[in-house]
């Protein structure tokens, strides 16, 4: 009975200081740690983290791949705008038979701000000398990088290899467009070669061609180096290589109508250098090409087309003073164009680029473009100024620059002695009067609590060991 008494009464106690062990870290504000997610590995070889492809003695000897881009459809917003079919020969270097689930990429491994590769899953086909196969699609985690926010998505599909023979793998499928849905007048080809060096040894061959619905130019396309240009095609010679991620391929192609109407506008001004209305429809067509936006953000520019775009609009202006929307299209231009006004809207802008200055002639001169369209009338916004310079002012008759006025100091009080009179003062303006600002709580953070005082805590403390003692002795 006695060991039993015991035993509660020394329970009780434990209970009791671990009780208050509890109440003085509350009081305390000891925070609770908790446990928080890990960094991701850092991708491996291929790029392809975490997955990582098994060892083979398969060597991928040639593969040809072919890729084409038919006439713009008529809704610019359909985006299965690229038909693909690609062929690779392989060879089991090794000595005995491998039988193994062979895996073609349906998205993009890694990739920038916008990915150019997506396979349309219910086009793709696949051919094992020359039978066609099954193919099912699994998924992989993403790369550990701050674009990839999805699982890779993969074709995959059984394949024996014998030794020492040939085995021929063709596949076919549609590229979905990324730029079709924007209506941006673009179209993103990309293909994937870092896969391949999963297999044994070098590529030993890879020849790829692009077509295109128009001759090619540099203009027109901008593409991956190392190819060579014949007609409507581009094409890429590859031999005995390890390919990596640099070796994808991208390409960025002005539609076929969009590029055909340019053609047209330009042989147009060249014909009538004084048709205004030709010259702005001109820079209408160069201004998508010069400035890439997608939700106000910048994306991108192109040097080439900024330089043609400022000259059509220059040239509306010269020939047209008086009308407003061409003052607004220069200013617009003006604007975009500058660097420090491209830092600050575009997507990882350059850190070396110093910030928007008033004083900057190139912004001045937007500003003033830009007044002189609003006195003439027209219905184009205020490109964003209040988000650059919230000092100015903005009205359709005017831009001004507020600078805000000092704060006005409140001289300190004079005392003046108990039965002495106070001086005459002298004629000084209104007096200014000091908001006077009464006390209030400072809010306590949400999960907090307000702070204790030590008296408190002492008291606390001293009565529940009061507690422990006569809960104690009573028990004896």
């Amino acid at each position: 009975m006695k060991q039993t008494s015991l035993f509660l009464r020394n329970s009780l106690v434990r209970i009791v200081f671990i009780f208050c062990i509890a109440a003085l870290a509350g009081t305390l504000n000891i925070p609770l740690a908790q446990a928080d997610a890990a960094p991701p590995p850092d991708p491996t070889v291929g790029g392809v983290g975490p997955y990582q492809p098994q060892k083979t003695n398969v060597q991928m000897m040639a593969e040809t791949v072919f890729m084409d881009v038919p006439p713009s459809p008529k809704n610019l917003a359909e985006p299965k705008q690229i038909r693909v079919s690609a062929s690779f020969t392989m060879r089991n270097q090794g000595q005995a038979e491998e039988r193994m689930q062979v895996i073609f990429p349906l998205t993009q491994l890694g990739h920038g701000e916008q990915p150019l590769y997506k396979v349309d899953i219910s086009s793709f086909a696949v051919k094992v000398d020359g039978q066609h196969v099954t193919t099912t699609e699994i998924t992989t985690p993403p790369e550990a990088t701050r674009y990839a926010d999805a699982e890779v998505r993969w074709a995959a599909f059984e394949v024996t290899f014998p030794v020492q023979q040939d085995v021929l793998l063709q596949v076919e499928y549609e590229m979905l467009n990324p730029y079709g849905e924007y209506g941006e007048g673009f179209t993103g080809i990309a293909y994937i070669l870092e896969t391949g060096a999963g297999w044994y040894g070098n590529i030993l061959s890879a020849d790829i061609t692009l077509h295109l619905p128009y001759p090619v130019t540099e203009e027109a396309v901008s593409a991956n180096p190392g190819y060579v240009i014949s007609g409507n095609e581009m094409r890429w010679t590859l031999r005995d290589f390890e390919p990596t991620r640099e070796d994808n391929l991208e390409v960025r192609a002005i539609h076929a109508d969009v590029w055909q109407t340019i053609l047209n506008l330009r042989a147009q001004v060249e014909k009538h250098p004084e048709d205004a209305e030709a010259w702005s429809k001109l820079g209408d067509q160069y201004m998508p090409r010069a400035i890439f936006m997608h939700d106000d953000i910048i994306m991108g520019s192109d040097p080439h087309f900024m330089e043609l775009a400022l000259e059509a609009r220059q040239k509306v202006v010269e020939l047209r003073p008086e009308w407003g929307d061409a003052h607004y299209k220069l200013a617009k231009i003006l604007w975009l164009s500058n660097p420090s006004i491209k830092k600050k809207f575009r997507m990882g802008g350059d850190s070396t680029t110093p910030d928007p200055s008033l004083k900057d002639p190139a912004i001045q001169q937007a500003l003033h473009e830009l007044q002189l369209a609003w006195s003439l009338g027209t219905e184009g916004s205020l490109l964003d100024l209040h988000l650059v310079f919230p000092e100015l002012v903005l009205t359709t008759d005017s831009i001004t620059t507020v600078t805000p006025a000092p704060p006005t100091q409140t001289p300190a009080p004079t005392f003046t002695p108990a039965n002495t009179a106070s001086p005459t003062a002298s004629p000084t303006a209104s007096p200014t009067l000091t908001p006077t600002i009464s006390p209030t709580q400072t809010p306590v953070p949400a999960g907090m609590y307000p702070p204790v005082p030590y008296g408190v805590l002492i008291a606390v403390t001293l009565g529940l060991g009061i507690l422990i003692a006569v809960f104690a002795f009573r028990t004896k």
